[in-house]
């Protein structure tokens, strides 16, 4: 009979479990936000936004003026020779030349500025993907707390069932020994006793594993002398409005085309530098004085690549197809969530109505066992008889526990799928 009560069970203990050190309760809220603080994963967020630091020092190093130098020495087989009655002027064979220039850009077209907001929207997507995994543990910690909520719940009627087996063996055995009941009966009873301390042994062991998984994704010490508080992730109110983090990385996607267009847009633009040279060596440009001097020069610069807009209307409708694939995968998700949604406020709701009914039928339950007790132990009913009703009780309790623990479930389940979990 006892093996009624793990039916009820077995839908939520069939998950792993986890300690917390000198603290006496504790909340599923806190339990989700440990498990992400604990997660390996989470510690890459800081590694995306000291590699985007890196980068963006680079990007802006652009704007740094750009120095060259350059040493020469030549050595040329032929120089030009001018036969000029007057002009009498021998080129030498050797040139050398010293230079150092400097550029200089004063306008880029916006690029620089495109490229530092798609290396921060970059970095924040990659956080966020990381963001969107770690809030799978969201259903993980929620499956092992309600596991374990269950499971303490399934230890507590096993016991009162071997309590209550326990006293009517006593009463029982008097009764044989009056020749009031048949000996078998104290059998039946003695061997339900076994099967509900087996159960009891399965129940224990199944929940200290349970409190371990629940520690070790935590990172916190979480066991039997930790209650855990019976109130749903993210509390008990109603939002419509979907908080996901998919929704939140969608919209970053969608800003990082928006970047990458004006990019390819500002690629296309004039760019203007300006710089100077300065230069030690012969000849220079002034050819005929062949000593070794300084001279130098500067510049501005206009560079325009003009074939570049050929293909700036390709590029905007390669990005409007990428937003449309972002959006068919947001409208995906919503109806996901949606139908989801309704199989859990459906679940509320019946739990709602079920819960106001379970006193009635407990009390009505207990009433009835007692009656069967009374009867067994004096013989107008077999033992199987008594042990149907003492186990209609028992399963009565386990509903109504199983009730509250469930609405609980719902109630997390909702938050979680709609994003309104404090994570």
């Amino acid at each position: 009979m006892a093996m009624k009560f793990l039916f009820y069970v077995s839908f939520f203990l069939g998950i792993s479990t986890v300690s917390f050190a000198q603290q006496s309760s504790v909340s599923l809220d806190s339990c989700i936000r440990w498990a992400k603080l604990n997660y390996p994963l989470y510690k890459q967020n800081e590694l995306y936004k000291a590699q985007s630091n890196v980068n963006l020092k680079a990007i802006q190093e652009a704007w740094l003026p750009k120095l060259n130098f350059n040493l020469q020495a030549v050595y040329q087989s032929e120089v030009v020779q001018f036969n000029i009655p007057g002009f009498n002027t021998n080129f030498p064979h050797d040139s050398y030349l010293g230079a150092l220039s400097v550029e200089q850009t004063v306008f880029d077209g916006g690029m620089s500025r495109n490229q530092k907001e798609i290396e921060k929207i970059s970095a924040e997507i990659e956080i966020q993907k990381n963001e969107v995994e770690l809030y799978k543990l969201v259903d993980k910690v929620n499956q092992l707390y309600m596991g374990i909520l269950l499971a303490k719940e399934s230890i507590k009627m096993f016991e009162l069932l071997q309590d209550n087996l326990n006293k009517r063996s006593v009463n029982v055995a008097v009764a044989v020994s009056n020749g009031m009941v048949l000996a078998n009966a104290l059998d039946e009873i003695e061997v339900e006793l076994l099967i509900a301390q087996q159960n009891t042994i399965e129940a224990k062991e199944n929940l200290n594993a349970m409190y371990e998984n629940l520690s070790m994704v935590t990172g916190k010490k979480i066991d039997q002398s930790v209650e855990l508080l019976l109130v749903p992730a993210g509390g008990n109110q109603m939002f419509m409005s979907v908080m996901r983090p998919e929704n939140t990385l969608f919209i970053m996607q969608e800003k990082l085309l928006d970047e990458r267009y004006q990019l390819a847009f500002n690629y296309a633009l004039p760019k203007i530098t300006v710089g100077a040279n300065g230069n030690y060596g012969r000849p220079g440009p002034n050819f005929i004085n062949q000593n070794l001097r300084f001279f130098g020069s500067a510049n501005i610069g206009l560079k325009w690549n003009v074939s570049t807009l050929y293909g700036l209307n390709r590029e905007k409708q390669k990005f409007d197809l990428s937003k449309k694939m972002i959006e068919i995968q947001r409208e995906n998700l919503n109806r996901n969530i949606e139908t989801t949604v309704i199989t859990f406020t459906s679940q509320i709701a019946a739990l709602d109505q079920m819960m106001k009914l379970d006193a009635t039928i407990l009390e009505k339950k207990t009433a009835i066992s007692a009656i069967a007790a009374s009867q067994f132990e004096n013989g107008k009913i077999t033992s199987t008889v008594y042990l149907l009703q003492l186990n209609d009780e028992l399963s009565a309790r386990m509903k109504m526990k199983m009730h509250e623990i469930k609405r609980l479930n719902a109630w997390s389940n909702y938050n979680a799928t709609m994003g309104l979990i404090n994570f």
